[in-house]
């Protein structure tokens, strides 16, 4: 026999409560054997006080709206501002835009909160951003570090918190197997570097110049042009250092040129890649020039001018999805993404961005399928195989956690300021 208890006025008595009340006031029969419990006005007080603060949240936290519970943070740090910023926008766009596409899609009935932060380019604040979104934020897990330095020194970090870390930066040196919370989302300068020697190698190239930013993305890249080359018989005859905050390469160029080289291989982002091809130009070099995946977007083209045409480089295929074949794995992600950019944004969508959208959406699959736990998302992220993103698709192992391919990239020529498939 179920019982129920019912708080009642001292002034009421059981017979009136039983037989109907004045206007306002509404009662219904009662099962056999309810106790009906009569407190005094005092107690009456405290029962209403305690309403009224359990009504408030006072006393227990109020549930969340629809039934959720505190969000699952996840935190990114781009270079929205500085040098690499014609990187970094599209990445922090492409979060922003995944933030919206979240919005009452909770993963556990728990909603889901990109924090973002803008590095300046400056590996420095990379790494005391990444220490506050763990320390501070409390994010399970970063995507970010969009030069090779500031993911450098951010995976560093990473490790010592053990927070799973998707790095947006291409340096090969990045997701060694000793770097268990490190994964990498763009093709690594070893991958792209293979594919680029393609194109050298159906010119016939003998040898060639390597101009490059001397960091850690261009000192990787000059290490895998050079032993890839020597494989196949492609002589290096001479290498151009410079700064990413450098103006004018002209100096390097020149050096260069007195090599005489069969083609002139450029190692960099924009806009120092866009400014080697306009001082190539401008020295009347007619030489071919080969760049890195690192200007894989329009910044290149607007800052090189009428010097970006007839270059080539090795990219992720976003850039050409129009030109891909219907059996495409990666066709019908790269459409909708590339779709849902430019409407959230206003501007065309391109790797860049395409690398933090694939940290994320790892990121997501990986929680849905084991919860907010940092040690479960970074085994799970580990034996990851089949999963399509812009970049690719990728096949991960505890000895590889980029897991990508020359089969991932395409050789892109730009044509009259647009891209193109070179054939």
């Amino acid at each position: 026999m179920v019982q129920y208890s019912y708080m009642i006025p001292l002034d009421r008595t059981r017979a009136d409560l039983l037989r109907g009340g004045p206007a306002g006031y509404r009662y219904e029969a009662r099962p056999r054997g309810v106790v009906i419990t009569v407190l005094s006005w005092s107690r009456r007080l405290t029962v209403i006080a305690l309403v009224v603060a359990l009504a408030a949240g006072v006393l227990f936290p109020a549930r969340r709206a629809l039934g959720q519970g505190a969000p699952i943070k996840i935190g990114t740090v781009f270079a929205v501002t500085g040098p690499a910023s014609s990187l970094g926008k599209p990445e922090k766009d492409t979060a922003t835009m995944l933030q919206a596409q979240l919005a009452g899609t909770p993963i556990g009935g728990r909603p889901v909160q990109l924090i973002t932060y803008d590095s300046e380019t400056d590996p420095t604040k990379a790494v005391l951003l990444i220490k506050k979104a763990v320390t501070e934020d409390n994010v399970v897990a970063v995507v970010g570090g969009t030069t090779s330095p500031e993911s450098q020194a951010m995976a560093d970090y990473a490790m010592s918190a053990e927070t799973p870390f998707m790095s947006v930066a291409a340096s090969t040196t990045l997701s060694v197997p000793s770097r268990a919370w490190v994964f990498q989302m763009p093709q690594r300068n070893d991958v792209a570097a293979a594919t680029a020697l393609q194109y050298l190698l159906a010119l016939h190239v003998k040898t060639f110049a390597f101009l490059y930013r001397n960091d850690d993305f261009g000192q990787d890249g000059l290490v895998a042009l050079r032993t890839y080359g020597l494989h196949q018989g492609i002589t290096l005859v001479d290498t151009e250092a410079f700064a990413a905050t450098d103006t004018d390469l002209s100096v390097q160029v020149a050096r260069a040129r007195v090599k005489n080289p069969d083609a002139m291989v450029v190692w960099s982002t924009p806009p120092t890649a866009s400014i080697a091809a306009k001082n190539i130009r401008q020295l009347g070099m007619k030489t071919p020039i080969v760049e890195s995946h690192g200007i894989a977007n329009k910044a290149f083209i607007q800052l090189a001018g009428p010097a970006a045409d007839g270059v080539v480089f090795p990219s992720g295929k976003l850039l050409v999805v129009d030109k891909l074949p219907a059996g495409d794995p990666q066709k019908a992600l790269l459409e909708k993404y590339a779709k849902d950019f430019e409407a959230a944004n206003k501007y065309a969508a391109n790797t860049f961005g395409g690398h933090a959208f694939d940290g994320l959406t790892m990121l997501l699959d990986a929680i849905r399928h084991v919860g907010p736990d940092k040690a479960k998302i970074r085994e799970y992220l580990e034996h990851l195989k089949g999963f399509v993103g812009t970049g690719g698709v990728f096949n991960l192992s505890p000895q590889n956690h980029n897991g990508l391919t020359t089969k991932d990239m395409v050789l892109v020529v730009i044509k009259n300021g647009n891209w193109d498939i070179w054939k």
